[in-house]
């Protein structure tokens, strides 16, 4: 009788001591795998799409129309070889949202300073003029 119990005890122990521990670290780490694949995915559609239009109009046309239509202020626009500076002000969210667009419309931004004037945000942009 004494050595039944024993061997229930030596199995109870074995159980608890190492079977459910390891049971354990496995379902947390499918957890957390399923929980990056998942962040993963989502990663993978934030990212911005590789193919970009190529418009038939010059960029400088493009952006001083998108400039206006976004109610911001375009103070400079010159173009020096293969780069388009343009210097504008405006509220920071239209401007931010604005440099959004013109990138995914094509647009490949080379620089970017960004400065607050009193309530507005002054931007000096550099785009390549392909």
């Amino acid at each position: 009788m004494l050595v039944g119990l024993g061997i229930f005890l030596m199995v109870v122990t074995l159980f608890k001591g190492l079977w459910q521990p390891v049971q354990q670290r496995l379902e947390r780490g499918e957890r957390v795998y399923q929980q990056r694949l998942l962040l993963a995915a989502e990663v993978q559609r934030a990212q911005p799409a590789t193919q970009r239009s190529t418009p038939s109009r010059p960029l400088s046309t493009r952006l001083s129309e998108t400039v206006a239509a976004a109610g911001l202020e375009l103070q400079q626009l010159d173009q020096d070889g293969q780069s388009l500076r343009v210097t504008l002000s405006g509220n920071a969210l239209a401007l931010l949202q604005w440099l959004d667009q013109t990138e995914q419309s094509g647009a490949v931004l080379q620089s970017l300073s960004l400065e607050k004037r009193d309530s507005s945000l002054l931007a000096q942009v550099a785009w390549r003029a392909d």
